[in-house]
């Protein structure tokens, strides 16, 4: 079993041809990476008692320990940018119509289903408005002071 703290270690997959294709990612970025092994981990069972577990991961390891942040990096933009084509399938895949206030005048408009979470123009007055979209948490997210008017 390789080291799960091995500093060439960049990715661990949940299947085999997971692993390949980040290898092949990888490789199409020259940098050069191979399948690792693991094996059985030990884990919290029930009360407390630790049980071996036998798991099937699939790590990737950089061959050159020194392209290992390199990877990291290239891995995390591949991995956001997957987020963001498939939250726009998602979005683009919606059907039906939305309604949205405008803040500025008031107005309500009817949008596709497919604008939601995007910024559109108020056809009443012009003014920037945003479409909300129910797939998108903002609860945790600081805005800051309120600006004064």
């Amino acid at each position: 079993m390789d080291n799960p703290t091995d500093p060439r270690t960049v990715f661990v997959a949940d299947s085999r041809r997971v692993a390949e294709v980040v290898i092949e990612l990888l490789a199409a970025n020259n940098i050069a990476a191979e399948h690792g092994t693991s094996g059985p981990h030990l884990e919290a069972g029930l009360f407390g008692a630790t049980e071996t577990v036998p798991t099937e991961s699939f790590p990737v390891l950089v061959n050159d320990p020194k392209q290992a942040d390199e990877a990291r990096e290239l891995l995390n933009l591949a991995v956001n940018k997957a987020l963001v084509q498939s939250a726009q399938a998602k979005r683009a895949a919606r059907t039906g119509t939305v309604q949205a206030t405008c803040e500025e005048c008031g107005h309500v408009s009817e949008w596709p289903a497919a604008a939601m979470g995007t910024t559109e123009t108020c056809p009443e007055c012009n003014a920037y408005m945003d479409v909300p979209d129910p797939d998108d948490d903002w609860s945790g997210v600081d805005f800051g002071a309120p600006d004064e008017e």
